[in-house]
């Protein structure tokens, strides 16, 4: 005689796929928040480094401004390889104020417009990048050439390609030691935006 099994229990639940992250741990987004203490020490140092090299005091302001706003980006995009719009776009507006400022009290308009083709000639060249290699570069990293790029050309042209190129070669760099070692591939891509930030910031102070 064969044996019948019994019904099963379909008022049971099914048993929970550990595997997988509750749902409300996948709908959270990763956090952007850079550590405070690492923020606020590489920030005060380096004000102090600019306050020895930058002058006059508007330009200086300018200067610390957006090295206010690069730290915590240079520190979110290694975590999360994201560069947010909430500060790379008050970036560029108070660097550009600043700077407007002081061309206002000192008469420096031609140094302004330097500044701001130079800002639009390093964004462009990042935009181009984006659009030929969509995977390496991204918005953000345009946005914050358009920053960094408007400080150099303040400075002066060779400034402004010096600082330009000292990021792509900080990044080479740092990307050549993570093949030899064996920590990256050839199609691995790195966060570039704390080397662009690396880059221009050496290149004002030195």
């Amino acid at each position: 005689m064969t044996p019948v099994n019994p019904p099963a229990d379909r008022s049971r639940p099914p048993p929970a796929d550990r595997s997988r992250p509750p749902a409300a741990d996948r709908s959270r987004p990763p956090a952007t928040a850079p550590p405070v203490l690492a923020v606020a020490v590489t920030t005060a140092v380096l004000f102090g480094a600019l306050a020895t090299r930058v002058h006059p005091g508007l330009v200086l302001a300018a200067a610390c401004w957006l090295a206010a706003c690069a730290v915590p980006l240079a520190f979110i995009d290694t975590a999360v390889r994201r560069l947010p719009d909430r500060l790379t776009i008050p970036a560029y507006a108070g660097t550009a104020v600043l700077l407007l400022a002081a061309a206002a009290t000192g008469g420096h308009w031609p140094i302004l417009l330097r500044a701001v083709l130079g800002g639009l000639a390093l964004a462009a060249l990042y935009l181009a990048l984006l659009l030929i290699s969509p995977a390496a570069m991204g918005l953000g990293d345009v946005k914050l050439a358009l920053s960094l790029g408007t400080l150099l050309a303040w400075f002066g042209w060779r400034t402004l390609i010096a600082g330009g190129l000292a990021g792509f070669g900080l990044g080479g760099l740092f990307g050549l030691a993570l093949l030899v070692s064996g920590r990256a591939t050839r199609k691995q891509h790195i966060a570039f935006g704390p080397f662009m930030i690396l880059g221009a910031f050496l290149v004002i102070l030195i």
